[in-house]
């Protein structure tokens, strides 16, 4: 007896055998975007409830430095929000001068201890990953400087945050203390008339703009491996 093979069915059985292959690549490869994609959200609301903890915590520190300076008689503007912390230059310096007064630098030498002791506490040193001390002028250009030399207001806003760190450094030793990476934490700036906090053309308004500016940068947050 003579037995047929039936091409038709076997055809139908390896084509059968094709699609099952497929739908299980398809399946696994949809459970690999599964994964990715909730690992994706996982690290996403771990860095953002990690910012929000930071960012509450430089809020306070801010608040806390703000009220602490002012029973000092030491007046400082806040920007809580952004994480700015000004005070005007002409409080330290003369007009055209780098040099600071006496008065001036009784006053970075609070705020340097201030800062200091904030800072060593825990949520405050994880918050913060910089402190930028910035010089600002106003948009006037400058005559000339003791030496008889002329200064340009970018020299001038970078040699005064130069000196306002060399004085808290001098009072609390900034220059040692690093962030909740172990990276040094202190940095220094100038930026002239660049970035005025009040653009209207009076003398109040310049008045506001030549300052000392402390940006406390955030820290970013870390995600559980």
């Amino acid at each position: 007896m003579t037995f047929r093979r039936n091409s038709d069915s076997e055809n139908h059985d390896e084509a059968g055998h094709y699609w099952i292959s497929i739908s299980d690549l398809m399946t696994s490869l949809l459970f690999i975007f599964i994964l990715i994609l909730a690992y994706t959200i996982f690290t996403f609301t771990q860095k953002q409830e990690g910012f929000e903890e930071n960012f509450n915590a430089r809020v306070e520190l801010l608040r806390a430095l703000q009220k602490e300076l002012k029973e000092k008689n030491i007046d400082v503007d806040i920007d809580p929000e952004n994480g700015n912390m000004r005070i005007r230059a002409d409080t330290f310096f003369a007009v055209g001068s780098a040099e600071l007064s006496s008065d001036g630098f009784a006053k970075l030498a609070q705020i340097a201890k201030q800062v200091s002791e904030k800072l060593s506490v825990a949520k405050f040193k994880k918050a913060i990953d910089t402190i930028f001390i910035e010089g600002h002028t106003d948009n006037k250009p400058l005559t000339q400087n003791g030496t008889g030399r002329r200064w340009t207001n970018m020299e001038l806003s970078s040699q005064r945050a130069i000196n306002s760190f060399l004085a808290m450094d001098k009072e609390a030793n900034i220059s040692v203390l690093k962030n909740g990476n172990g990276r040094f934490l202190f940095s220094y700036s100038g930026y002239a008339d660049t970035r005025p906090v009040d653009r209207a053309d009076s003398d109040e308004a310049r008045g506001k703009n030549r300052r000392i500016e402390f940006f406390f940068a955030l820290s970013s947050p870390k995600v559980a491996k």
